[in-house]
């Protein structure tokens, strides 16, 4: 595809922002990163994604990922921009169904909801909802862990040399005798002077401990199989799934992401991932991006078309942002317990 018909579709994706109602939702505007909304995808077992939350968000599709018994993480272009639409916002778990409905689903409203203070089209595209009712009948996506921890970089003991002063010797000093007639003195001598030489003791300071803030060891995924879940269009001209959709994705390498979108891609707080005729397209925001079972990305942006080989799909890095989910939790006053 060239260039110029990329930036065209790119561009007339702004139609779609906001109002793909029930059918998809994407994000962006003309300076933002094209935006992504599950093409080539399989139905998913009842049972295998309980965590899966299908959002109805005042009349728009979204996704999420249920990560504690009362917070559902999605992406920050979802939401509005206030708390005023929250009675039209709703939460189901554990269904297949696009309506929420099924054996053993799972309905909960949203008390409140914050969004990264920094987000801007797919940059720190990443929020959590806070239910008005804890989750305790089914698990939660687990969030990514370090590999090892990094423990602290010890500057070595410096020791300084020891400095030793050279002896100082006096030459002995004679006199000539002195003769007194009739009286003679015999010549007086003085023995040499010598000062013994002083050595200082080597003085050693103490180890000093940095810690190197945000080393954390979390695994980057490049080349790692994935899975992506859905309610989103199936074709780019189609409507949504009825059904809860999954499709087989790899995460490629950040080098590869960069040759494809330049410097749109931001490899520390982003990934991208494709395959053979698969993706995620419009209404799969905010849905998980998992591996082993683990929810490394979370669906936010990609090209002009859905399941184009040279324009992968593109999600929030979700180790990137571990920390911010815990204090963001820490200190949300509504969360329920």
């Amino acid at each position: 595809m060239s260039l110029a018909i990329w930036i065209l579709g790119l561009f007339c994706l702004v139609g779609i922002v906001q109002s793909y109602k029930l059918t998809g939702i994407r994000s962006g505007n003309k300076t933002d990163l094209p935006t992504i909304s599950i093409i080539g995808g399989t139905p998913a077992s009842a049972g295998e994604f309980p965590y899966m939350a299908l959002l109805h968000l005042d009349g728009a599709l979204c996704g999420g990922t249920l990560i504690g018994d009362s917070v559902v993480v999605t992406a920050a272009h979802c939401l509005g921009s206030s708390n005023s639409s929250l009675p039209y916002y709703t939460v189901y778990l554990n269904t297949l169904s696009i309506d929420g409905d099924g054996d053993g689903s799972i309905v909960r409203g949203v008390s409140s909801f914050v969004k990264h203070e920094n987000h801007s089209g797919g940059y720190n595209d990443i929020a959590l909802l806070f239910l008005n009712e804890t989750v305790t009948t089914i698990a939660y996506a687990p969030l990514p862990v370090d590999d090892s921890p990094v423990e602290p970089t010890e500057i070595p003991p410096t020791t300084k040399k020891p400095t030793t002063k050279k002896p100082t010797t006096k030459k002995p000093t004679t006199k000539r005798p002195t003769t007194k007639r009739p009286t003679t003195k015999r010549p007086t001598t003085k023995r040499p002077t010598t000062k013994r030489p002083t050595t200082r003791k080597p003085t050693t300071t103490k180890p000093r401990t940095t810690r190197r803030p945000s080393m954390r060891a979390f695994p980057d995924y490049a080349n790692a199989a994935a899975v992506v879940t859905g309610w989103g269009i199936i074709s780019n001209e189609g409507g949504a799934s009825e059904k809860l959709l999954k499709a087989d994705v790899t995460i490629l390498d950040n080098t590869v992401c960069t040759s494809q979108y330049g410097n749109l891609f931001d490899g520390f707080a982003m990934l991208c991932a494709g395959g053979d005729g698969t993706d995620t397209c419009s209404g799969d925001s905010g849905g998980p991006l998992l591996v082993n079972g683990v929810l490394v990305g979370i669906t936010s942006w990609g090209g002009a078309l859905c399941a184009d080989p040279d324009h992968a799909g593109g999600y929030t890095r979700v180790s990137s942002y571990v920390d911010w989910i815990a204090n963001t939790q820490a200190n949300n006053p509504n969360l329920v317990s």
